[in-house]
């Protein structure tokens, strides 16, 4: 019986001794094989920012300039590699005015100036040209203020005249006929000079939202060229040089994160692309870049 138990036990120690062999035998593969694919994704990257640099040399001969884009990469284990590239954007500043007034409504002395809002937002767009067509709205729209509060004054004059009128009697009231009729006169003109100034500035906000519609959609249009060359150049490379990710396990993909390239009503602001490893292999033995695009899943997030 115990020579039995001590056989056992010896087989348990030789299994216990056997597994642990095998983990460290793989974790010590593992380890080797993440050495070789980061030597392979070096090369890869080198590759892309290679065929990125002659893009955008290409570009620069065309059209007299040219944004370099550069590539970062992750490796996620079970998942696969992970591109990046920012498509970048600038600035812009947009404007919400309320031009919506109650001019019988009283308004306490000192009352802030709500009536008039003024809201900058950054968003797209030519910075210095923007911020200068706000600073002009903002001081028409200070000015607008001034005069929206002038001409509560006068109306409260003319309210406390026509009030002081009802108890007047005799050469009094002829004074303050006077007065009122003055008062009237001076409201009148402070609505008008008001009404001027409130066209003038719908006027300006109207055509700097004309102009912002208009740089949008240029800007829409020049990242659409641009997402649609860089799709070109990412086919092009991944199914000529693909095999280079020979460390990369079979069923793990490459994908790709290009920053600000998203369509907003589509699901975000950046375009993500992710091809299986197969689908790579597929392309390089039937030299189908065009194939490889169209197999790729693609959405914005």
């Amino acid at each position: 019986m115990l020579r039995k138990q001590a056989l056992s036990l010896s087989l348990l120690a030789l299994t216990v001794a056997g597994c642990a062999t095998v983990v460290a035998q793989a974790q010590q593969n593992s380890a080797a094989t993440r050495d070789a694919l980061k030597q392979e994704l070096e090369v890869m990257n080198s590759i892309f920012e290679t065929k990125l640099a002659q893009q955008n040399e290409a570009k620069q001969q065309r059209r007299g300039h040219f944004r370099s884009q550069r590539l970062s990469y992750n490796y996620l284990a079970g998942q696969g590699v992970v591109y990046r590239v920012n498509f970048g954007r600038q600035f812009e500043i947009d404007f919400d005015v309320d031009f919506d007034f109650d001019f019988d409504a009283p308004m306490p002395p000192d009352a802030p100036m709500s009536e008039v809002i003024i809201e900058r937002q950054v968003i797209e767009g030519d910075i210095e040209e923007v911020e200068m067509a706000y600073h002009q709205v903002a001081e028409a729209g200070l000015e607008v203020g001034d005069l929206v509060r002038d001409m509560h004054d006068k109306r409260r004059k003319v309210r406390d005249l026509e009030f002081a009128l009802n108890s007047a009697d005799g050469a009094g009231r002829k004074t303050i006929e006077e007065q009122l009729s003055a008062a009237k006169e001076q409201l009148a003109a402070a609505r008008t000079k008001l009404e001027e100034r409130k066209q003038a500035l719908r006027a300006a906000s109207s055509e700097i939202r004309e102009k912002q519609a208009q740089r949008r959609a240029e800007r829409a249009q020049k990242l659409q060229q641009q997402v649609a060359t860089f799709e070109q150049t990412l086919a092009d490379t991944l199914c000529t040089y693909g095999s280079t990710l020979k460390s990369l396990p079979n069923n793990e993909h490459i994908s790709f994160v290009l920053q600000g390239a998203g369509k907003q009503d589509a699901g975000g602001r950046d375009k993500i692309y992710i091809f299986s490893k197969s689908s790579l292999v597929a392309c390089q033995k039937n030299n189908a870049a065009s194939d490889l695009l169209s197999q790729a899943v693609t959405y914005s997030f």
